[in-house]
């Protein structure tokens, strides 16, 4: 039955834009959830090979991590959240080889 108007109480609007620094904060994180996903499917000889080559990336991992990311494109225009992506991917490896 209708029970007439309801009382709406107001949602409180959320007022923060993220800052730089919380672009990076998430940035690594996502490189770190990036980096095990890749550790956790892949042979260890080829994650082996891929470490051997660090700080080089290869350019079909990169392109999936940048590509797959959740951040806005102002963020991922900024060197150090493209730094922070990356700095996560190989910290996520180099826990994996532990």
């Amino acid at each position: 039955p209708y029970t007439g108007p309801q009382q709406i109480s107001p949602v409180p609007v959320q007022q923060s834009t993220p800052t730089l620094a919380d672009a990076v904060k998430a940035a690594h994180q996502e490189g770190q959830d990036f980096g095990e996903s890749v550790a956790r499917d892949a042979p260890a000889l080829w994650l082996e090979a891929v470490l051997a080559r660090k700080p080089r990336m290869p350019s079909d991992l990169e392109a999936r991590l940048l590509q797959g990311s959740s951040l806005p494109i102002d963020f991922l225009l900024h060197d150090e959240v493209r730094h922070a992506l990356r700095r996560g991917f190989w910290d996520a490896l180099e826990r994996s080889r532990r």
